[in-house]
């Protein structure tokens, strides 16, 4: 053997004779397509169509559930002032029945501008003006109860409070003796109470009661 090639050769067909006639080498195996490939990207698909959907519905009831709960608080307010809707009791003025204790009364007109009250001869004039109330007094209990102009209170729009002028109410009463004497249960008198007041002032309500330690009502006076 001359050169370093001989040998090399001869190694190789050793190799292919030792190999069983009719048999080689096996050679690499090919992986298969998946035949399922096509079906998983359809389910795939239908999967993300469905979670859209799904997504979809949750933002519509939600955006439902919103509007709902406006109009729910939209419907206690009133339009434009953004209060609920309250009903206020109407306070009770001239003409309208009210009590106190033993008594009720119905306050029927108020003359504030009066300088004076009594008769041409006997009278009595005011330091500013006076304001006269006249009402009717009527006794729901079942005991005579004596009517007391002194515990009868005034009040203008600022709170300040006016008491009556005891005098004054002797002469504006002097055609009644009702308010002199006690008030039998079932009874019911008329007459007047008499505020002096400053000539600027403007009386807004009237409090009364049927004695000097009851709570009192108030009745609003016309403007």
């Amino acid at each position: 053997m001359a050169g370093a090639t001989g040998p090399i050769v001869v190694l190789n067909r050793s190799v292919e004779n030792a190999m069983p006639h009719g048999q080689y080498p096996p050679s690499r195996k090919t992986r298969p397509r998946a035949k399922f490939a096509p079906l998983l990207w359809a389910m795939a698909a239908v999967g993300t169509l469905v979670g859209l959907f799904l997504l979809g519905a949750a933002a519509q009831n939600a955006g439902r559930d919103a509007d709902s709960a406006s109009a729910t608080a939209a419907a206690g307010q009133p339009k434009g002032n953004g209060q609920p809707n309250r009903k206020v009791a109407k306070p009770p003025g001239v003409g309208d029945a009210v009590r106190d204790g033993k008594f009720e009364f119905v306050i029927s007109r108020a003359d504030c501008a009066k300088s004076s009250v009594g008769s041409k001869y006997l009278n009595r004039k005011a330091q500013g003006k006076y304001c006269v109330v006249h009402l009717s007094v009527k006794n729901i209990a079942d005991q005579p109860q004596l009517f007391l102009g002194s515990a009868q209170k005034a009040f203008d729009a600022a709170g300040t409070e006016f008491t009556d002028d005891k005098i004054a109410g002797l002469y504006a009463n002097d055609d009644t003796q009702t308010f002199l004497q006690k008030i039998d249960p079932g009874d019911k008198v008329v007459g007047k109470i008499v505020f002096d007041v400053p000539t600027s002032t403007a009386l807004t309500t009237v409090e009364l009661h049927d004695s000097f330690f009851s709570g009192g009502v108030r009745v609003t006076l016309p403007a």
